[in-house]
């Protein structure tokens, strides 16, 4: 068998059909935060104890806090929307062009 007809290792689950595909059984002792060995039975039950938010599933089990930066957080955002049935935003709202944090333009020097 060549390298190229080689099936991806079960660790390797590219999006959350894949998750979805799995046993719960198996499905629960696969890692979401790597840089933390955080599972997903882990987050599941953090988000079954009342966890709505990204910040309340870190602050409960430290996934999406590691030195990646949180490229697991997509995924948890995911499990929470998954049980508590909403889509909660990931991104800011607008910023507002006349706010006092926007940086403005300077007008003299060029």
């Amino acid at each position: 068998m060549t390298t190229d007809d080689q099936e991806p290792p079960v660790d390797c689950l590219e999006t959350d059909e894949d998750w979805d595909e799995l046993h719960p059984a198996i499905r629960a002792l696969k890692t979401v935060c790597r840089c933390n060995n955080i599972k997903y039975r882990t987050i599941e039950r953090a988000i079954e104890q009342g966890a709505r938010s990204i910040a309340q599933v870190a602050a409960k089990t430290t996934a999406t806090t590691g030195q990646c930066g949180g490229s697991c957080t997509p995924r948890v955002q995911n499990m929470i929307d998954l049980h508590h049935g909403t889509s909660t935003p990931t991104a800011p709202p607008p910023l507002e062009d006349d706010a006092w944090w926007v940086r403005k333009p300077s007008g003299g020097k060029q």
